[in-house]
């Protein structure tokens, strides 16, 4: 695999990690195993965690299981390399020092009116108008109904 410095700053290993750490499919997704047909629970919505269980043609079943079984000869990279979990930190910044590329940017908590602030270089608390009053908040208004998603599902 060749690696560009640049997309180690756009987070290529966290990007790869999510893939290159899953694991194939699991004992405990497998339900059932009715006539030619596999029953696996998969998440429904990962966001809310939810699954469901679907039916998978058994051929289907073993074509998708034997996606994620490795030639002889060949090691999961989770055991092995700079994205070892336990080695994870330490092996990227090596990895960033042998490549030249600069540290990692630490990361930075600010509120809400602070990021305004420094990006649009304009005091939100103060009346548009006059400069000189600040804005209070008098109420809160809650959501007066579930609003749909903004899109279909995917």
């Amino acid at each position: 695999m060749r690696i560009c410095a640049d997309a180690m700053q756009h987070g290529f290993y966290s990007v790869m990690g999510r893939h290159i750490h899953r694991v194939a499919i699991s004992n405990e997704r497998i339900v059932g195993i009715e006539c030619n047909e596999v029953l696996l629970r998969v998440r429904a919505d990962p966001a809310v965690g939810a699954k469901r269980t679907v039916r998978i043609p058994g051929p289907a079943f073993i074509h998708r299981f034997l996606q994620h079984v490795l030639p002889a000869g060949f090691e999961r990279i989770r055991h092995y390399g700079l994205l070892w979990p336990a080695r994870t930190n330490n092996g990227l910044a090596a990895a960033r020092a042998a490549l030249g590329a600069p540290p990692a940017r630490p990361v930075v908590i600010e509120s809400v009116a602070a990021f305004l602030r420094r990006v649009s270089h304009i005091e939100h608390a103060r009346c548009p108008n006059c400069a000189t009053a600040q804005f209070r908040l008098l109420a809160t208004i809650g959501a007066q109904a579930h609003l749909p998603h903004p899109r279909g599902p995917p």
